[in-house]
């Protein structure tokens, strides 16, 4: 049976430009992490936490309703997140130029798998 690390390197491998990909909780702490690269996994979990944060807190202010996904460029990356249980989110860093579609595919796949292994 599958681990939740296994499973986030099993996403993070069908998502080919993607240099890392995590769980991260609000509070910014790492759940889960797998890295293709040499990424700081404690400041990225923080900064995407944060990320999320001001998202969520600008749809509440503009009465929009509950994130269900985010998107951020850069100039070489992109950052792509989605909700989870537990007050978690699960993000991938990815090089550009990103398939934005194949992303959103593979997080739809992926993020119920995800959410049962941390019930």
């Amino acid at each position: 049976m599958d681990n939740l690390e296994n499973i986030i390197k099993s996403l993070g491998e069908e998502i080919s430009e993607s240099i890392f990909v995590g769980i991260t909780g609000k509070d910014g702490l790492p759940v889960s992490m797998y890295a293709k690269e040499n990424v700081e996994s404690a400041l990225a979990s923080a900064e995407i936490s944060s990320i999320f944060s001001i998202v969520e807190r600008s749809l509440n202010n503009l009465s929009l309703g509950k994130a269900k996904e985010f998107f951020v460029l850069s100039e070489g990356y992109g950052v792509f997140g989605a909700p989870l249980i537990y007050d978690c989110y699960l993000f991938v860093i990815a090089r550009e130029p990103i398939n934005l579609g194949k992303v959103r595919i593979e997080f739809k796949k992926y993020l119920p798998k995800i959410e049962e292994m941390m019930k």
